[in-house]
């Protein structure tokens, strides 16, 4: 080990590491829904590019600041760098990953005029599209679909079928349909 490495640093890309970890395990575990008939909302691309990428890099860069170093005369200076990049990528990893997650555990779906879903109690659930008033959109991007009985739905416009699922709710056919 380097001698910049300091106990506590390593303690939070230790964390980190421990959350990617417990991560892919609750994913793993996290059947993916896979419904005959119906329309779902799964993790698109870039949510596994960037959850695997992003943990790719923090593995990367730890282990370079832990066992590699610099022999650079900045070398303090370009380890400290180290340490935070692959903290970003690390904080970055684990946030694409808890997103994965919650649209695994989710299982959004629809089929007619029907939307299904499991609710944040584990319990299978569904609205009927009559029902949606309105949508708006989070700082995040993310978007979250109100119905007439208070029920808030959140979507993320980055999943798969999110786009189809959106023309939906304003009665435009999907392209096999028309």
């Amino acid at each position: 080990m380097q001698d910049y490495v300091t106990p506590s640093d390593l303690i939070m890309l230790g964390a980190i590491a421990t959350c990617i970890a417990l991560l892919i395990a609750a994913i793993a575990a996290t059947p993916a829904a896979t419904k005959t008939g119906w329309m779902q909302v799964r993790p698109g691309g870039m949510h596994w590019f960037s959850f695997y990428c992003s943990a790719a890099l923090f593995a990367l860069i730890a282990w370079v600041w832990i066992f590699v170093g610099s022999a650079r005369s900045d070398a303090a200076f370009q380890m400290r760098i180290a340490f935070w990049l692959s903290f970003t990528f690390g904080i970055g990893a684990v946030y694409s990953g808890v997103l994965i997650r919650k649209l695994r555990k989710t299982a959004l779906r629809m089929r007619g005029d029907q939307i299904a879903y499991v609710d944040a109690d584990g319990r299978e659930a569904s609205q009927s599209i009559d029902d949606f008033t309105a949508f708006r959109r989070r700082w995040r991007g993310d978007y979250q679909l109100l119905f007439n009985d208070g029920t808030v739905i959140t979507l993320d416009p980055y999943a798969k079928n999110s786009d189809e699922f959106m023309g939906r709710l304003y009665d435009e056919p999907l392209p096999e349909e028309h």
